[in-house]
């Protein structure tokens, strides 16, 4: 009976009969915390780190997180172990809850991005299973690498890149909201109007978020400001769904099982 219930709840949530609340983890009102290596609260290297990663920056009427890519940190610059194009991607990673299934960040998409040759900015994440192994990578950017501006995500099935093109209205100097959300067995991305999909069937949650920018080869400078991180649980089945299951009496059971576990803990 246990396993049926479990079972239940489990395809319900799948299903996408469920609701959750988005919570601002981090408004960058304040100093952000830094560090070369793993840590709670920590905001750590991933790959290359940036030359500059720093808040409260007042930027466009508020303060920002400002991310600096510098050309003296590229490739051709850096002798030894970190010339490789590998760490021309820079940015700092940042622990999650492990209940974690929807990330998203502003990001100003300034006038000067929009005919670089070059990826700019980009939102990561790291999707681990149920057994806390790595399971896909999600990736939503914005590059004009090709001489065509435009938002991508990425395919974590593939490795390939989903162009998405531009949110109706998209002007420069603007902001605008990058999401990457788990639900139904899929990666879900979206930027405005714009939205794609992968499957992700393995994925159970977001553990962590990469902010990157990237440098090139012979180096360039420029910055990133990113603002209101944003993430959201794994969700509790709705109100209404436990309505229909007490009116069936499959309710009863699970919330005495939800309260005895409660009088456990």
């Amino acid at each position: 009976m246990r396993s049926f219930f479990g079972l239940l709840l489990a395809v319900l949530l799948v299903a996408g009969l469920t609701n959750r609340a988005d919570a601002v983890l981090a408004t960058f009102d304040s100093p952000v915390t830094l560090g070369t290596s793993q840590a709670p609260g920590v905001w750590y290297t991933d790959r290359y780190a940036p030359a500059g990663f720093v808040s409260p920056v007042s930027f466009d009427g508020d303060n920002r997180l400002q991310q600096s890519i510098s050309a003296a940190d590229g490739a051709n610059s850096r002798p030894g172990s970190f010339s490789s194009t590998f760490y021309n991607t820079q940015g700092r990673k940042y622990d999650l809850d492990i209940d974690t299934a929807k990330l998203s960040i502003d990001l100003y998409i300034a006038d000067g991005w929009q005919s670089t040759g070059n990826r700019m900015a980009g939102l990561w994440g790291t999707g681990f299973d149920a057994g806390n192994s790595v399971s896909a990578y999600p990736i939503i950017e914005f590059t004009s690498d090709s001489a065509t501006p435009r938002f991508r995500s990425y395919d974590v099935n593939t490795g390939d890149w989903m162009d998405m093109g531009l949110p109706s209205g998209f002007a420069y100097d603007a902001w605008y909201t990058l999401e990457i959300d788990l639900s139904g067995g899929q990666v879900n991305y979206t930027v405005g109007d714009l939205s794609n999909s992968v499957a992700s069937p393995s994925t159970a949650y977001i553990g962590n978020t990469i902010l990157q920018g990237y440098n090139t080869a012979d180096g360039v400078s420029y910055d990133i400001y990113w603002d209101n991180l944003s993430v959201a649980a794994v969700p509790e089945p709705t109100a209404a769904l436990f309505g229909t299951l007490m009116a069936s009496g499959l309710g009863i059971t699970i919330a005495r099982r939800r309260r005895d576990a409660d009088e456990i803990a």
